[in-house]
């Protein structure tokens, strides 16, 4: 115990002084945030430019919080790294809490912060603007207004499909202590309300294993910072290892947790209840269930489109020893398998760099932890910076970009240097310039907007010129690429869980094909089938049934790769369905319609609905906004003044959207 309390302390001590950290970064890994991989089409080559779009050129700058829930251009988060993150499903990004400054001090966190791309502003929404406070729990699974975690760091996180927050964890403040945590948040964007759902509201808490593969109510994973998460189809969220509590003793952790919100449950899945232990690595690229990383934290991760979870480095154990890491795992929930995919099986090995832009099988980053991480379309993971090895085997703090494909197995360095502790190139704030760059640091926070920018922000690294804690907020612009191809229009009707999509496009000359992607999380979308274009410059309609969607799922999301000959690619808008809302049993018809259009459908409880027209380009021809009693309703629109044409008609009311298109005779 004492050993933890003085490690908890000196670790604050080292992240607010940068000179000790400075003199002992070779020896302790320090604690940073876990970052999670968002969606693009990020098409990034050695000169697309970094652009500091936001924040300060200097360490060590205090916040500018403004009035609480109000946006301003004004609003900044003082400097801080180990926060924790999340993405909404509009392109948000949400911020929690890290080690850095207040308004007015330096200390733990837990101010939370929204960031919208699209007007390059803050807004500070929740918890204090000072340091160091306290948690207020209320009543375990009741949200208040007046609730809110305490300041905390390298906390972790999860989104699910209705956008709600999830916070687990971190080394902070309960209601009386400061230590490490095991407590289960969730936070209602709608309401602005916390919840403290699960766990303890006490420091340093042993986990409750249970039996292995046995949901129960008593099972909790120990209190732990510095973990990975994912969330899977059905809603789960899963945890992975960390540094805190087994069953039993405090230490590096390499188990695997799933938590069900349905159930409130949950499930020790697999990986040791006991600390500090080794890897079995087993053949590289071969699933085995006797495989498993060794105990680490403050890795790098990503989830793919077929909810794998894919782990990088980190701090913890090889196959006897501890140290810097730089393996690549691969774990797959259906199976219960890890696969080792990438990288060494050694400690502390240095970068192979190859040729900055070329992929090669031979390429490999330096071992390292609290790197920064996003995946992109292709399913590629993306890599930057964090504490570890450059190519000469220096160690240091790193700013180089990094891509794994996760198809042939090989890692191209993108971006940035081969060489450790490099400053920043700032330039003009909003402006892309091929020479800028983002200086070496380690516990940022990334994500990927609805445009496929890259986004990162502070940290624990290098401004221009020194080092300390940054709040500057970066973006590599994705290249975004202009086909010949023009898609008029794209969308989708849902009936009893079978998804039909429709789309209609022009000038296919020189295109290719389609690639129809779906997600159960607006993130993570992956290739469910193809469809090649028909090679001439008219119009053609194309259409897609889906009809291998799940009871388990909850919402699902789809979208068009557009492809041409040479390669080039885009994207169409995302369409999202709510598969909860099957109940509604929504029809309409004559289907051809002459005069009139009648349309059925289930209304659980009383309420307005809104049933709307829009014609293939999206435009609006009609809306109707009816009050509809429970039960079974039917409604009759005048569809006589439509000129002949393909439509399509919506339902709004409260289990969600449902669409189905008609003929105009």
């Amino acid at each position: 115990m004492a050993f933890l309390i003085e490690f908890g302390f000196f670790l604050h001590y080292v992240w607010l002084n940068p000179t000790i950290q400075t003199i002992m970064k070779t020896t302790l890994p320090f604690i940073a945030l876990l970052f999670y991989a968002s969606i693009s089409s990020a098409q990034i080559l050695p000169q697309t430019p970094w652009t500091w779009m936001k924040g300060d050129n200097t360490v060590n700058q205090f916040g500018t919080y403004g009035t609480q829930g109000v946006t301003s251009v004004n609003n900044k988060p003082g400097a801080r790294n180990n926060s924790t993150t999340w993405r909404d499903t509009t392109g948000n990004l949400w911020l929690f809490g890290g080690s850095g400054y207040s308004v007015n001090s330096s200390g733990y966190l837990n101010d939370l912060w929204k960031f919208n791309p699209s007007t390059n502003q803050w807004t500070w929404v929740k918890g204090n603007n000072s340091s160091n406070q306290f948690s207020v729990y209320g009543t375990m699974g009741t949200a208040n207004i007046a609730n809110k975690p305490g300041a905390a760091f390298s906390s972790v996180s999860w989104r699910d499909a209705n956008n709600n927050l999830w916070l687990f964890g971190g080394f902070g403040y309960t209601d009386n202590a400061f230590g490490f945590l095991n407590a289960l948040w969730k936070y209602n964007p709608s309401t602005n309300q916390w919840t403290w759902v699960k766990g303890d509201k006490a420091i340093d808490k042993v986990g409750v294993y249970g039996t292995k593969g046995v949901e129960h109510s008593n099972n909790k994973p120990g209190a732990r910072y510095g973990s990975q998460t994912w969330i899977d189809a059905s809603g789960n969220l899963w945890l992975f290892g960390g540094y805190g509590y087994s069953g039993s003793a405090s230490g590096i952790l390499n188990d695997i947790w799933k938590y069900n919100p349905s159930t409130n449950k949950w499930t020790w899945v697999k990986g040791d209840n006991a600390v500090e232990q080794a890897g079995v690595y087993g053949t590289k690229g071969v699933a085995q269930a006797t495989n498993q990383p060794g105990a680490r934290y403050v890795s790098t991760s990503w989830t793919d489109g077929n909810n794998n979870l894919w782990l990088f480095g980190g701090y913890g154990y090889d196959e006897t020893d501890a140290g810097n890491l730089n393996d690549m795992w691969k774990y797959n929930p259906a199976t219960n398998e890890w696969t080792w995919m990438s990288g060494d099986k050694i400690i502390n090995q240095a970068g192979i760099y190859g040729t900055q832009g070329q992929p090669s099988m031979a390429n490999n980053p330096g071992a390292r932890y609290v790197s920064s991480s996003w995946s992109d379309a292709n399913g590629d993971l993306w890599l930057f910076g964090g504490y570890g090895f450059d190519n000469n085997s220096n160690p240091g703090y790193l700013n180089d970009l990094w891509k794994y494909n996760t198809v042939n197995r090989a890692w191209t360095w993108v971006k940035g240097d081969n060489t450790i502790d490099q400053t920043g190139v700032y330039g003009t704030q909003g402006m892309p310039d091929p020479t800028n760059k983002s200086g070496a640091r380690t516990g940022s926070v990334s994500w990927t907007d609805g445009n496929g920018n890259l986004w990162m922000f502070g940290g624990y690294g290098f401004d221009g010129s020194s080092e300390g804690i940054l709040n500057d907020l970066w973006m590599i612009t994705n290249l975004n690429v202009t086909l010949p191809l023009k898609l008029l229009s794209f969308g989708g009707v849902l009936n009893n869980r079978i998804v039909g999509l429709q789309w209609e496009s022009e000038q296919e000359t020189t295109f290719s094909h389609f690639n129809i992607q779906r997600s159960f999380d607006g993130i993570n979308f992956t290739t469910i089938g193809n469809i090649n274009g028909n090679g001439n410059s008219s119009r053609s309609n194309y259409n897609y049934t889906d009809n291998d969607l799940q009871s388990n799922n909850l919402k699902v999301f789809y979208r068009l790769q557009m492809v041409d000959k040479d390669g080039r690619f885009n994207y169409s808008k995302v369409l999202v369905f709510d598969l909860k809302q099957t109940t509604t049993t929504f029809t309409a018809f004559p289907n051809p319609a002459i005069h009139s259009l009648n349309v059925s459908f289930t209304q659980e409880k009383n309420g307005k609905v809104i049933i709307s027209i829009t014609d293939m380009k999206g435009a609006t021809i009609k809306r109707q906004i009816p009050t509809i009693m429970a039960g079974r309703a039917s409604i009759t629109i005048d569809v006589s003044d439509l000129p002949p044409a393909h439509y399509i008609i919506s339902l709004i009311n409260e289990t969600g959207t449902t669409r189905q298109k008609f003929i105009k005779q």
